[in-house]
């Protein structure tokens, strides 16, 4: 999974929030669970 910047991920469990600043491949972890993106 990729990450483009700007998007926005919430965490499930602990509701932190990430906002991308540098593209990458990859998945966004917290909580040891995925991170959701967000829509807009």
């Amino acid at each position: 999974m990729a990450t483009k910047k700007e998007q926005v991920y919430e965490c499930v469990v602990c509701s932190n929030v990430v906002k991308v600043v540098n593209e990458g491949v990859g998945t966004l972890v917290c909580c040891n669970k995925p991170m959701e993106l967000q829509s807009k």
